[in-house]
């Protein structure tokens, strides 16, 4: 073999070497930094980070959403309210919207008595205010005591699991959500979740909603002990 030729595909082939390699590296980078390398390093988003360390209390005791009219609202704007809250997404149309129908169904019941209703979407990239307020025209919802609720999927994700212990996330099949109602009382205090698709559970979320309207007071372990008064 010309010993010139033989340089040249010596070269070549330590050349390709070298390049596997750092291919490789790249790769195994890559797959450490979550599997996406865009040339820039992803900011963290503060203002939603997940999880408190152990022993920690900065858990999610409020929420700000946007409502279908476009409305923000918080979670204590509804105190002095029991509060029916259920996760939904408007695209699914069997299991969310046999859901909803429950709900509105539950909710007639309760017509100008201080209870209120809130649906979340758990899909709100395609669920906007406009989404939800279309939806909601199509089940005759009542603009005052039910309302349709959205904000970033991350901050929806975060409530569901701090404020109602409920996992919600998405699937190849699309959004995942929990098939339960939750009732808070008129302080905000999670009371009972029940399996809207079971009778005997309805029937026991009703009496549950009767039992909180008639409270005057949270029950004593939800109570705040009184704050110490300063010393003179």
């Amino acid at each position: 073999m010309n010993r010139t030729i033989f340089y040249t595909l010596l070269a070549a082939f330590l050349a390709s070497g070298a390049l596997a390699t750092v291919m490789g590296y790249r790769v195994i980078a890559g797959m450490h930094d979550g599997g996406s390398r865009s040339g820039t390093a992803r900011e963290p988003d503060p203002e939603y980070q997940r999880l408190p360390p152990d022993g920690a209390t900065d858990w999610m005791t409020g929420f700000t959403l946007v409502e279908r009219s476009g409305k923000e609202v918080q979670w204590k704007d509804f105190e002095g309210k029991v509060r029916v809250t259920n996760f939904f997404f408007a695209s699914c149309p069997g299991t969310c919207l046999q859901q909803n129908r429950n709900v509105q169904n539950i909710q007639q019941g309760y017509i100008g008595k201080d209870v209120v209703f809130l649906s979340i979407t758990c899909d709100p990239d395609n669920d906007s205010p406009q989404r939800l307020r279309e939806y909601a025209e199509n089940l005759g919802a009542d603009r005052n005591q039910w309302l349709f609720l959205t904000g970033r999927a991350s901050y929806i994700e975060r409530l569901g699991q701090e404020m109602f212990d409920v996992s919600l996330g998405r699937s190849k099949e699309g959004p995942t959500h929990s098939e339960r109602l939750i009732v808070a009382d008129k302080w905000g205090n999670v009371r009972g979740a029940f399996a809207w698709n079971d009778y005997a559970q309805m029937t026991q979320l009703r009496m549950l909603v009767d039992q909180l309207l008639a409270e005057t007071e949270p029950p004593a372990k939800f109570r705040r002990a009184p704050e110490a008064s300063a010393s003179p």
